[in-house]
């Protein structure tokens, strides 16, 4: 089963057994913006385009994450905010994104995309993404990092670039 698949079977289960508490339908604006942003997907889109490399070569030339804003609140949302300049060659390229989610120093979170089919060729893309706060979020400070991984063709993924970007939840 892909990865994917995975998570969203864990994130499932553990809501149906009750570890993961959702939000109360309710008419009340605080609960209506626990509901707001859960998709987790990532939606590029190139705003610039550059020169190109030879078939089967891949360069970022710089990779940006940002959390907007940095203090975030149980209940509510962050915006992810990325910004990835890449020169790739022609020819099918797997991408995928790898954003994993620490507390205070603790792995609490993950999500894998596959983002190849969006960056088609060379260029500067932008995305932004919701990022929900759970209810029962602990307060204190969070980390995101987030890795690109490479493949061409039936090759091993390679690592072509690391972002990561800090923030805090608090009452």
């Amino acid at each position: 089963m892909p990865r994917w698949r995975t998570l969203g079977a864990v994130s499932l289960a553990l809501a149906l057994a009750g570890c993961v508490r959702l939000p109360p339908p309710s008419n009340h604006p605080q609960s209506a913006a626990c509901r707001v942003g859960t998709a987790w997907s990532t939606a590029y889109a190139r705003v610039r385009r550059l020169g190109g490399l030879a078939p089967g070569e891949v360069q970022v030339l710089r990779y940006q994450v940002r959390a907007e804003p940095a203090l975030g609140r149980p209940c509510g949302s962050l915006t992810l905010e990325k910004k990835l300049i890449l020169r790739r060659g022609p020819g099918p390229l797997r991408i995928v994104e790898i954003r994993d989610f620490y507390a205070h120093g603790r792995l609490v979170a993950d999500h894998r995309a596959f983002i190849g089919h969006e960056l088609t060729g060379s260029g500067v893309y932008k995305a932004r993404v919701t990022l929900p706060i759970p209810a029962q979020a602990p307060l204190g400070r969070y980390e995101i990092v987030s890795l690109l991984y490479a493949r061409w063709g039936k090759g091993a993924p390679t690592l072509i670039a690391r972002a990561q970007t800090r923030f805090r939840v608090a009452r």
